[in-house]
């Protein structure tokens, strides 16, 4: 039988002392009693957890140049702070044999790289409050950018270069005023030539600047949320939003210090970039990139990254169940997932158990870039297959209802809702449904019907599918898959049909070719999970396809019957030489 260790001793709320916070966190100390009579007074005082953020963050090496509610010298605490210390600040890592070779960068030379660039930009024009696009893969090159656009003051947004329509459609949204991006992908962003920006420069500069101190409420960061609309507008996070989130993320719900290599190889970037890259800076931490594709052929690449603190997917979670718990290095002492991915419990608690005998505990995390980083969180623990979730130290929410979402939930299970200015505020975030237990809460998932919860741009890939010169029109219906957070993509192609020498009505396009045309337009993020082609002519609005038409005779079969149907087949055919110029003379 398990011995018992003694219960940690609740912290006085009124004093709280973060240091110690922290290491029962990271000690798997903090139980739900513990946290139940902690918590809370953060939520309804978040002023007094962020006093003691940021003295906590100010007595660590390095110290803050930051003053709250005065001005925020983000690039300082991100990498002035720790100079001299001969620490590296990013590396990626990739399989043996690959053309490209590791690639590292220690904070010294992150500062003399990003102050170069900064000054070959602040001589090509931008100027602080300017907005910067960085469509580039995390990288060194990227790291740099970014630190550069953040010591000049600049709104920065940052996209990964998965396809032409997928850069250029979040590009019109962002409105940057500058756009940085690699040779090898220039060709993604030709609308934006004018407004290119190197991405090298001379190694020494002359007449260097300080760093940029961004006022509490300028706008530092602007960035597309995933969850929700699809097209919504860009959300931008304050300096003092985006500072208060890398030290709260960094130092308290990752818990990283400057021992510490942080890597989440396949975490969705436009979820979690730029903050999981910048809490780990403002912790004196390292970051490893490492490609899911390069994880899995040479697991080896984690122990040689040095990896302590390692973010899970459900990728390198099987290569872990596959492998065994040996796949993960003997420098990691934690790991975590994100809470927004599809749940199945009994393969998480699998991995959880296989990892805990070697004494590695795991936490979740759930929030988004956009939404101000963490919001729910997990806490280091042994495993269990239900594990208990609290809101993130220092946010005020509200349990609402799920039907009204803004007034408080009657019954223990609601909706989490962040509270700003005494208003509910769910920008940037999924609905994730609550319900409340003696010793925390239980995540039920998000009532939003998603991939890992993320919105999926129907629209955006049906026109793409449309560019197929056999397709006539196209439609994407999204349906609930068998575990929470799931969905199932259907991508539904309409074409007019041929005939073969017999007769028999043979498609003019594969769905090979369709799969190929959304990988080259949007990229594999956005593959769907099948794509179907039928000899038929939907109902259109406004010219296009009627998505709820579709759904709804997709999902009830009425397609795949009308498909059979020599009747409806010929009369879509006719339907189609209607259409045509001057086809009904």
């Amino acid at each position: 039988m398990e011995e018992r260790s003694a219960p940690v001793p609740v912290p006085d709320p009124e004093r709280l002392d973060l240091r110690a916070f922290i290491d029962t966190l990271r000690a798997g100390k903090a139980d739900g009693a513990y946290l139940r009579g902690l918590l809370p007074a953060t939520y309804e005082a978040p002023e007094r957890f962020r006093r003691a953020l940021y003295a906590h963050a100010v007595r660590r090496p390095g110290g803050l140049k930051s003053r709250p509610d005065e001005g925020y010298d983000v690039y300082h605490d991100c990498v002035v702070a720790h100079l001299g210390q001969r620490r590296r600040a990013f590396a990626s890592f990739v399989s043996a044999g690959s053309a490209a070779g590791d690639q590292e960068i220690s904070y010294d030379t992150l500062h003399l790289r990003a102050g170069a660039l900064a000054a070959a930009w602040r001589s090509a024009g931008v100027s602080p409050g300017q907005a910067i696009a960085l469509v580039l893969p995390l990288s060194v090159e990227h790291v740099v950018a970014l630190l550069a656009a953040l010591r000049l003051g600049a709104v920065v947004s940052t996209l990964p270069p998965l396809g032409p329509t997928f850069v250029r459609n979040r590009l019109e949204r962002l409105a940057p005023d500058h756009v940085v991006i690699a040779e090898r992908h220039r060709h993604l962003a030709r609308q934006q030539e004018a407004s290119l920006l190197p991405l090298a420069a001379p190694a020494r500069w002359e007449g260097a600047q300080p760093s940029h101190w961004y006022a509490p409420d300028e706008p530092a960061a602007r960035l597309l949320p995933v969850f929700g609309d699809p097209a919504a507008e860009p959300v931008e996070l304050t300096a003092a939003a985006l500072h208060e989130a890398l030290l709260r993320d960094g130092l308290v719900v990752l818990g990283l210090d400057e021992a510490d290599t942080l890597a989440a190889p396949g975490f969705e970037p436009l979820q979690h970039a730029p903050l999981l890259v910048l809490a780990a800076l403002a912790a004196g931490a390292a970051y490893a990139e490492i490609a899911p594709g390069d994880l899995e052929a040479d697991p080896r690449l984690l122990e040689r990254a040095g990896v302590t603190v390692l973010g899970v997917t459900r990728g390198l979670r099987d290569v872990v169940l596959r492998r065994g718990a040996a796949a993960v290095p003997r420098s990691a002492r934690a790991w975590f997932r994100s809470l927004t991915e599809v749940v199945e419990p009994e393969r998480w608690d699998a991995l959880s158990r296989a990892l805990w005998a070697r004494k590695l505990p795991g936490f979740g995390v759930a929030g988004a870039a956009a939404a101000g980083g963490v919001h729910l969180f997990t806490p280091p623990s042994p495993p269990s297959i239900v594990p208990s979730v609290w809101p993130a130290p220092g946010r005020a929410w509200l349990l609402a209802e799920l039907a009204a979402g803004t007034l408080p939930a009657l019954n223990a299970a609601g909706m989490y809702t962040p509270m700003s200015d005494g208003e509910p505020d769910l920008t940037g975030l999924p609905r994730l449904v609550l319900a409340r237990e003696p010793d925390g809460f239980v995540l039920a998932g998000a009532i939003d019907v998603g991939r890992d919860a993320q919105a999926y741009p129907t629209t955006e890939v049906a026109r793409v599918v449309e560019r197929e010169p056999a397709v006539r029109h196209a439609a994407v219906v999204v349906s609930p898959g068998r575990t929470t957070n799931d969905a199932k993509i259907s991508a539904i192609a309409f074409v007019e049909d041929e005939r073969g020498p017999d007769g028999s009505v043979r498609l003019p396009v594969g769905a090979h070719a369709i799969a190929a045309l959304i990988e080259r337009e949007m990229g594999r993020t956005f593959l769907p999970d099948r794509i179907e082609i039928f000899p038929l002519r939907p109902r259109l609005s406004d010219g296009v396809a009627d998505e709820a038409w579709c759904r709804a005779q997709y999902l009830g079969g009425a397609l795949h019957d009308k498909a059979r149907s020599e009747l409806f087949v010929l009369l879509s055919r006719l339907g189609y030489i209607l259409a045509r110029p001057g086809g009904a003379e």
